[in-house]
C-alpha cells in the first residue's frame, strides 16, 4: 500500500480549503448580486398601472383646490373679498359706487338688483297708468310720488285715462353708483320699446298710439337706506338718457 508523503497531505488540505473559500465568496457573490438587483435591478421609469394612479391623484388634488383658488381670485392684496359684478351691464364710472354698497350691504347683489330694477321698471309704469296710487307708494321716494300723485289726479280731472303697453327692455345698465352716508344710490339707463295711448272721457284719441311703438331711453335713479330693514329701493328720480 502506498503512503504519501507528509508534503503531499499537506498540498491537498491546501487545495481543500482554498475550495471552501472559492466557494463561499461565490455563494456570497450571488447573494450581494441578488440583493442589488432587488433594489437597483427594477425597469426604468413607471409602469403604466403607476402613471395611471398618479394622474387620477394629481386630479383628486386639483380639484379640491379648485375652491380656494376661485377664492383666492376674488380677493384684493388686502384678503378682503371683492363683489363680482361680471354677470350685469356695468359703466366703468360706476364700480367703485357699488363696490362702497356692497362693502356697506353685505346682502346687495347686482343681479338681483337688475332683476328688481327691470320688474320696478313695468310695475311703475303699469301702475301710473292705472292711477294706482297704493301700488306706487312703496315703489316710489316722496318727492316722485308727490309729482306722480299730481299727475294721475290732473289726469282723473280731466277724465282721461292712459294705456301703456311694454314691448320689451333692450336695455338695462348700472350707469352710476355712489354711498353718501347710509344712502346707496344706483342710476339705470332704461332703454324699452313701448306705446302709449292717452284717450278722453268720451273714448276719442288725445294722444299717442297704441299700436305704435317707440323706443324710450331714461336713466331711473333708486335710493335706499342700508342701515335699513327694508330691501327695497325706492325710485327717487326720472330723466330722458
Amino acid at each position: 500500500m502506498a503512503i504519501n508523503p507528509p508534503e503531499s497531505r499537506a498540498a491537498k488540505r491546501c487545495m481543500r480549503v482554498e475550495l471552501l473559500q472559492i466557494l463561499f465568496f461565490a455563494g456570497l457573490a450571488v447573494f450581494i448580486g441578488i440583493r442589488l438587483y432587488m433594489a437597483l435591478g427594477r425597469p426604468v421609469g413607471r409602469s403604466p398601472e403607476e402613471h395611471a394612479r398618479e394622474e387620477t391623484e394629481k386630479a383628486v388634488a386639483r380639484e379640491a383646490a379648485a375652491p380656494a383658488r376661485e377664492t383666492a381670485s376674488m380677493q384684493d392684496p388686502s384678503g378682503r373679498p371683492q363683489t363680482a359684478f361680471s354677470t350685469v351691464d356695468v359703466d366703468e364710472a360706476a364700480y367703485d359706487g357699488l363696490e362702497a354698497i356692497a362693502d356697506a350691504d353685505g346682502s346687495f347683489d347686482a343681479a338681483e338688483f337688475i332683476q328688481g330694477a327691470r320688474a320696478a321698471y313695468g310695475m311703475i309704469a303699469g301702475a301710473f297708468a292705472r292711477g294706482d296710487v297704493e301700488a306706487l307708494e312703496p315703489l316710489l321716494a316722496p318727492r316722485v310720488m308727490s309729482a306722480y300723485r299730481e299727475a294721475i289726479e290732473a289726469r282723473a280731472a280731466k277724465g282721461e285715462t292712459l294705456t301703456t303697453e311694454i314691448d320689451r327692455i333692450k336695455e338695462t345698465r348700472l350707469q352710476e353708483a355712489s354711498l353718501n352716508g347710509p344712502k346707496a344710490k344706483i342710476k339705470v339707463r332704461f332703454v324699452a320699446e313701448i306705446a302709449h295711448e292717452t284717450r278722453a272721457s268720451d273714448g276719442s284719441v288725445v294722444s299717442g298710439d297704441i299700436a305704435a311703438l317707440h323706443p324710450v331711453a331714461e336713466i331711473w335713479s333708486f335710493e335706499r337706506d342700508v342701515t335699513n330693514d327694508n330691501p327695497n329701493w325706492r325710485l327717487s328720480a326720472v330723466r330722458p338718457a
